[in-house]
């Protein structure tokens, strides 16, 4: 079942907003900054479509416009839809087809912002959006190159929602892009910088992780003199891009929260990228960042993170409580917890007799000392909390550390799409 998406002036305006709000800044072909004027009549990114499950084949959910960023229509596409009566989920394979005369560089995200009716609910999706909506990433099914070029189709991705029965729901979306431009391409990764050398030192002992959901800004200048400050955020390998850059100098700097993590890198970087001698702008994939944990790092944090350990031997427990805070749309989340020793440094033994968790009067996590004094340390635990323990609203938490006089535990309590 096809269905034609409306907008109207005031939605148009409320898209662009989002789409600011999100840090997301929208260029025009002359590379002049999109305002509200211009979007109003320009058509928007977002819409509505009808998933049946008892339509087979291919069917067009919904097809979106923005003449700003993408002259043309971007068409959504759901095909292979299934019930699964066991689980009550409704799954279906989504692939966007870019019917617009634009180069789009990704991020590219479908966002959900409303289902009906209000009992369906959203799983497995890939993230939430800072205004709080679970969307589904685009951004690594645009083919080989990277990029969703006119014309051009993605690869699928699945999409799940939680119906109980079999029955057809509304889905309201909108497309979140990022920005247009030329061919060129900054990039770069943010990585935990163990030895704090500012360097990313990759070797066989040494092998430090990107880290994914760190904030990465870049100045861009316009042709009018004007600068635009875009904003992404790092992968599951901690790399990011700008796509769609032309020539210029660019200023880079990563944004990450300063109670969580020390930048060891220079932070803003000035890059230049020209054209090369085949006429073709150059991309500069080497913007590195570094950061250093002051705590570690979990996205969806609700409790922590707090250093348990025993001022004397006798050890120390907490009770505590967190808040699981409610989300816009009937959504499904994992919960987890996350007991790791802090890297203390410097000749101090740590020895972690016993450890232990309840959430909700419930025993989560134990630990006891093993005899072999070369295994007797905490690697950091991710423990997955059983569905339904954490309740929506005030949580309480118990957590206990025993030991000598060195040995804290830093505990979390975080959860995931």
């Amino acid at each position: 079942m096809a269905h034609r998406i409306r907008s109207s002036a005031s939605a148009s305006a409320a898209s662009l907003l989002i789409l600011l709000a999100l840090g997301i800044a929208l260029i025009s072909c002359d590379h002049q900054p999109t305002t509200v004027d211009d979007a109003r009549s320009a058509g928007d990114l977002s819409g509505t479509g009808t998933i049946d499950p008892g339509v087979g084949g291919a069917v067009l959910l919904g097809s979106v416009s923005d003449s700003i960023t993408a002259p043309g229509r971007i068409e959504i596409w759901a095909s292979n839809i299934a019930f699964d009566a066991e689980t009550g989920v409704v799954s279906f394979d989504a692939a966007l087809s870019n019917q617009s005369a634009r180069t789009i560089p990704p991020p590219i995200h479908f966002v959900v912002v409303d289902v009906e009716p209000p009992d369906v609910s959203v799983v497995n999706f890939d993230g939430i959006s800072r205004d709080g909506f679970p969307f589904y990433d685009f951004s690594a099914k645009l083919g080989s190159d990277g990029i969703f070029g006119p014309g051009e189709r993605t690869e699928p991705v699945s999409m799940k929602f939680h119906t109980v029965r079999a029955r057809s729901f509304a889905i309201g979306f909108r497309i979140d892009l990022g920005p247009a431009g030329g061919d060129g391409i900054v990039g770069g990764v943010v990585f935990r910088d163990d030895n704090r050398n500012g360097e990313r030192d990759r070797c066989e002992r040494c092998n430090e992780i990107g880290i994914p959901g760190i904030t990465v800004a870049l100045e861009a200048p316009l042709s009018t003199g004007e600068i635009v400050t875009l904003i992404t955020r790092t992968d599951a390998n901690g790399e990011y891009r700008f796509g769609g850059r032309g020539e210029g100098v660019y200023k880079v700097f990563v944004a990450a929260p300063e109670d969580l993590w020390i930048v060891t890198s220079a932070s803003p970087l000035l890059v230049t990228i020209v054209k090369g001698p085949d006429g073709r702008v150059q991309s500069f994939l080497g913007a590195n960042f570094g950061l250093y944990p002051v705590a570690p790092p979990v996205p969806e944090t609700l409790f922590g993170p707090i250093i348990v350990g025993p001022p004397t031997p006798h050890g120390t427990e907490l009770d505590s409580t967190f808040v699981n805070p409610p989300s816009p749309l009937a959504v499904v989340f994992s919960y987890y917890l996350e007991a790791v020793e802090p890297p203390f440094e410097g000749p101090f033994p740590v020895v972690i007799d016993h450890a232990a968790a309840w959430i909700n009067d419930e025993l989560v996590f134990e630990y006891l000392r093993p005899t072999d004094p070369d295994t007797a340390y905490v690697a950091p635990r991710r423990i997955r909390i059983r569905d339904g323990l954490v309740d929506v609203g005030e949580n309480a938490i118990r957590i206990v550390t025993e030991g000598n006089e060195h040995a804290a535990l830093v505990w979390r309590v975080y959860r995931k799409p």
